[in-house]
């Protein structure tokens, strides 16, 4: 079994489901965990034992499937520190409890929220447990608005009956024929009288203090529009295991994967205004809504809370609509992106991403004419390296507008395979001045920063980079930069951590997910490196592009994103362009110290945490793993521009 683990290449669990999100949420939906641990190129076998799979006893399933992810690479060690880590930082005892008592006490005006919970045909134990879930509420401002959709079992029928007669924070409707799920979410929707409204499927579970910390954060930010929060799974032995703990509001993500996910809580108002959960896109309904809440939005009134607030329950027993349907509730996630778009790039198309086809790649257009890229190569490295990287550029990509901009010592001399192609032009200059003043001498809309050793992978790369730099509030664009070994070195960097940035997943494999799917969707990140980075060249002048110091040094690219950020502009990472490390150019990196000296001159704490890195994960580049404890989150230079 080792074996078959190392072999796997996307191994995200999604585990029985009932007509829910599941095909568009943080991981490829559909089937059971067994299915994925095969290759793909056995898809025979992996239906066989998928099924296999799902007729064995759920205590004997869920045991196997904790077994199995313990070999995930892509979890890292968390899910074999899991349970330490929640025993030391997510446990609720008599103290914690009394004192989010005494802070319910002094809320002024405590929000009412209303839990929507559409059911049909639940095993009885898995409602009782969900209701229950929120009838232990730390915060009793809460009704929960249950809609049962023709319920047939006549136990769920008299479990609800009971419980509503009991309890008047419940509300029940039973609608006359079973509607499917996106129609059962309006009928409780219609239930509710809170100004914010949260979903929660009728077989998974609320913490205690989940809408304690909801109410917590709709008081500090009264504006809010969106909240989400982490989340894990649950199995029926109350084993909890897989947790996302997501970044703060990443709008390239959303695209990829359903970011918010299962617990979302939302304006009931704009969700009214919208017209509620839409009929046809069953399976992805909580996706099509969220992006359709997004879209009415802005950026700063979506908040996310980074704690684990949702229990995913696990083998939950029969396959349901998301696991029988797997690719209707793809396709269904996969339209509603497609019309989210649609409202500000129309000719974008969204398809399958290369690894995982439940998740989904937004491939952008490109202008026509093409923006002229000009190309800036370093000036430190020798003219044999170069003149490969002039023969890559103007051989082995099919990008049209570009010109290369390489430096000349006063000899004159340059590459003999670029001495005759009027793409190429020679600049004199000064280092560490060298970059700025070809900055300045660039014909190009967009400036490409370059390191000559590096080698595309196919020729659409700097196509993929163009079209995501020509988005509105796109500053700076970075590219997935692997070893010879084909291993990754640069997927994007993450501040924090002892050597104040570092790159996340250093040393996957390149067709690897990486933790929940982040090395195979396009995302916003803090900072790209400098080794490949393509930047507006208005942006790149207009916050005084690499500061001249930190060039010859270290974290000249993290200092010109933050500088990017801090004038309004997003920094994307995106894993459809991609380049090799050809030929290692000597670098010469003096003066680290005074480098980290400068930058914590210029920015502070903002270097101890990443809005875009969870506080609860490690700042360790070679592995991904638990913070221990987790780091305090400070506040993001992050533009404000909407998610388009």
């Amino acid at each position: 079994m080792p074996d078959l683990i190392a072999e796997n290449q996307s191994l995200i669990d999604t585990a029985p489901r009932i007509d829910r999100s599941a095909a568009t949420g943080p991981g490829p939906a559909g089937g059971n965990v067994l299915r994925h641990l095969v290759p793909r190129a056995w898809a025979p076998a992996r239906r066989s034992l998928s099924g296999a799979a799902s007729r064995l006893p759920p205590g004997v399933r869920n045991r196997l499937r904790r077994l199995l992810r313990l070999g995930r690479p892509d979890m890292g060690d968390i899910e074999r520190e899991y349970a330490k880590w929640i025993a030391q930082y997510d446990c609720i005892d008599d103290s914690i409890r009394r004192s989010i008592g005494a802070d319910i006490a002094r809320m002024p005006d405590p929000p009412l929220i209303s839990v929507l919970m559409p059911v049909f045909n639940p095993p009885p134990t898995h409602l009782s447990e969900a209701i229950r879930s929120v009838q232990d509420q730390l915060y009793p401002r809460w009704e929960l608005c249950i809609a049962d959709d023709a319920s047939t079992d006549a136990a769920v029928v008299e479990l609800l009956r009971t419980v509503s007669e009991r309890d008047h924070r419940i509300k029940l409707v039973r609608r006359d024929r079973n509607g499917h799920i996106s129609a059962a979410s309006n009928s409780a929707l219609r239930l509710a009288t809170g100004p914010f409204v949260a979903l929660l499927d009728h077989d998974d579970l609320l913490p205690v203090h989940a809408l304690y910390q909801v109410a917590t954060t709709i008081l500090a930010h009264p504006d809010v529009d969106i909240v989400y929060s982490d989340e894990d799974h649950i199995d029926d032995e109350g084993h909890r295991s897989h947790p996302y703990f997501k970044p703060d509001w990443n709008p390239d993500l959303m695209l990829g994967q359903n970011l918010i996910s299962h617990f979302g809580v939302y304006r009931r108002k704009l969700v009214e205004r919208i017209g509620g959960f839409r009929i046809g896109f069953e399976g992805s309904q909580d996706y099509d809504l969220a992006l359709r809440m997004v879209a009415e939005t802005r950026r700063e009134r979506i908040r996310h809370i980074p704690k684990v607030l949702y229990h995913w329950r696990q083998g939950a027993g029969d396959p349901t609509f998301s696991e029988a349907s797997h690719q209707r509730c793809v396709d269904n996630g996969r339209r509603a992106v497609q019309q989210f778009l649609g409202r500000d790039h129309p000719k974008a198309r969204a398809e399958a991403t290369t690894f995982v086809a439940g998740w989904t790649r937004v491939v952008y257009p490109v202008p026509d004419p093409a923006p002229l890229v000009s190309v800036v190569l370093s000036a430190t490295v020798s003219g044999g390296i170069v003149a490969s990287c002039i023969e890559h550029l103007l051989t082995r990509t099919d990008y049209p507008a570009l010109e290369i901009l390489t430096a000349a010592d006063d000899t004159g001399a340059s590459p003999e395979v670029a001495a005759s192609d009027h793409r190429v032009r020679r600049i004199v200059g000064r280092s560490p001045h060298w970059t700025n003043q070809v900055a300045e001498a660039a014909r190009g809309s967009l400036l490409l920063l370059l390191d000559p050793g590096l080698v595309p992978s196919d020729a659409g790369w700097l196509q993929e980079m163009v079209s995501q730099a020509v988005r509105p509030a796109i500053g700076a664009v970075g590219a997935k930069l692997l070893s010879t070994r084909g291993t990754v070195r640069h997927a994007g960097l993450v501040l924090g951590g002892r050597n104040l940035a570092f790159t996340p997943f250093l040393g996957r494999r390149r067709a690897q997910d990486g933790y929940f799917g982040h090395l195979q969707i396009a995302r916003e990140v803090t900072a790209v490196s400098g080794q490949c980075l393509m930047v507006r060249r208005a942006a790149f002048l207009a916050v005084g592009g690499l500061d001249e110091v930190l060039a010859q040094s270290a974290f000249s690219d993290v200092d010109l994103c933050l500088k990017l950020a801090g004038s309004g502009w997003r920094t994307v990472w995106t894993p459809y362009a991609e380049l090799c490390v050809g030929a290692e150019a000597p670098r010469q990196r003096t003066g680290f110290e005074q480098a980290v000296a400068r930058m914590r001159q210029r920015w502070g704490d903002r270097l101890d945490a990443d809005c875009f890195w969870s506080p609860n994960l490690s700042f360790n580049p070679s592995d991904i793993g638990l913070a221990f404890p987790p780091s305090s989150a400070v506040g993001c230079v992050a533009p404000a521009g909407a998610i388009r």
